[in-house]
């Protein structure tokens, strides 16, 4: 099978990690098998609690090295300084992130990494973006692109809106948005082979990132939300 023979890198944490262990379930269904999963040391990030979590983190309890071995998957652990390097003596058909903190500019000029982002660029960038494009009546969605030296931004691959239906819930549109997450960073493969990627710069001086949404602010959030769901219903009572 071709699939068998592109290879591809995976940046992630060196931590069991759900985005991770989704994308990896992903590839080798879609049969990809020629895997390296690059796990760099995971840092424990300011002691701040949302209201409303809206990413699922709940994931299998194993260890990155140990469910590599049962998958027989090749496996690197390395610091993000011995990334560049690596890749320079490397050679991998494709390099995704599935868990990564701000990569080294020498990487992410020097080589394609694909990211997929929890917001419909370039309107959303930043941290919480799904929140935060409720919050400001955004378009909701995901992207997958190229990475470049500032967060958010470098070549459009491919991106994808979700709706709000009367019947959904916060977390619903939460999940929806995740799996999309999850599907477009696999698919960009397939898309790239086919030559069907968008190839669009998303530089764009109009939009910043944002940081972690404030408590304050989570809750206007949620009660913009709840609008957003009861304006679909009229929108479908006026069909």
């Amino acid at each position: 099978m071709k699939n068998k023979q592109i290879s591809i890198a995976v940046i992630t944490y060196d931590k069991a990690h759900r985005k991770t262990q989704d994308t990896i379930a992903k590839l080798l269904i879609r049969g990809y098998s020629n895997l390296t999963i690059i796990a760099l040391p995971w840092e424990e990030r300011k002691n701040f609690k949302p209201l409303f979590s809206h990413r699922p983190s709940n994931c299998e309890d194993i260890q990155l090295d140990i469910l590599c071995k049962n998958l027989s998957i090749a496996y690197e652990k390395m610091k993000v300084e011995e990334l560049s390097s690596y890749f320079n003596d490397k050679c991998f058909d494709y390099i995704l992130i599935t868990g990564a903190g701000l990569l080294p500019d020498e990487l992410v000029l020097n080589h394609k990494i694909i990211n997929s982002h929890p917001g419909y660029l370039p309107f959303s960038k930043g941290l919480d973006a799904f929140k935060w494009a409720v919050y400001k009546g955004m378009p909701l969605g995901a992207t997958v692109h190229f990475v470049t030296d500032t967060a958010d931004e470098g070549t459009l691959i491919y991106q994808e809106l979700i709706g709000v239906d009367f019947t959904d819930t916060f977390h619903s549109v939460a999940n929806r948005l995740y799996e999309l997450e999850v599907k477009l960073l696999v698919d960009s493969i397939d898309l790239i082979e086919r030559g069907l990627s968008e190839n669009t710069s998303l530089s764009n001086a109009n939009y910043s990132a944002t940081r972690r949404m404030p408590h304050k602010v989570e809750i206007a959030m949620m009660a913009r939300f709840e609008l957003l769901r009861l304006n679909s219903q009229n929108k479908n009572d006026e069909i």
